[in-house]
This record gives structure tokens, C-alpha cells and sequence, in this order.
């Protein structure tokens, strides 16, 4: 699944998370909203938030607590095959410019 969004996936070791506590950020909030289960349920979420016309710098964030999981913090950028799609949206400046903010 492609998405014209930086992914920020941040893993978080939480002794008391026996199963994995997954939660989406808010948009244009730093909070986070309920938590999401299911992994059909996270895809949903990411689909939901393409845009078709060009990349948004603002990131999908997503919050992993687990008590088997390491702190870590994982930044998935855009990445387009530019030669399938032309270029006739901008795609590259825009990548540019995500990369470059990041």
C-alpha cells in the first residue's frame, strides 16, 4: 500500500502491554485517538488519509505499546515509481520537499 504521507511508526516498551496498544494521532492534534486492533482496522485508518493530488507533509502518526517491542521510531517517507505514474503532478518536487522538512 502506497501513500503520498510520511509514516511515523513509534514502537514504545510498555511492560504492562501484554497485547499490542496501537493508536492513530489525531489530525492537526498531538493526541492520540482510540485504540485499533485489528489489522485490517490500521489499513482502513492509512487508506483513509490518501490524498490523490499531491504529497502532504503532515505524517501519518501511529503509536505502538507493546511489553515485546523496543523504543523505536520508524519514518516510512513517500516513495513513487515516477516512470508509472509521470510526472504530471509535481510528485518529485513534492517529495523534495517532505524529505527536505523531515
Amino acid at each position: 500500500m502506497g501513500t503520498q504521507q510520511p509514516f511515523l511508526l513509534q514502537m514504545v516498551h510498555y511492560r504492562s502491554a501484554l497485547e499490542p496498544r496501537c493508536r492513530f494521532q489525531e489530525e492537526d492534534s498531538k493526541e492520540y485517538g482510540s485504540p485499533v486492533v485489528s489489522a485490517s482496522t490500521i489499513a482502513d485508518v492509512i487508506k483513509s488519509t490518501k490524498t490523490k493530488t499531491s504529497v502532504s507533509p503532515k505524517p501519518i502518526v501511529m503509536r505502538a505499546k507493546f511489553a515485546h517491542c523496543p523504543n523505536l521510531t520508524i519514518i516510512d517517507t513517500p516513495g513513487l515509481d515516477l516512470k508509472l505514474l509521470g510526472d504530471s503532478h509535481g510528485f518529485s518536487d513534492s517529495i523534495e520537499c517532505v524529505i527536505s522538512i523531515g
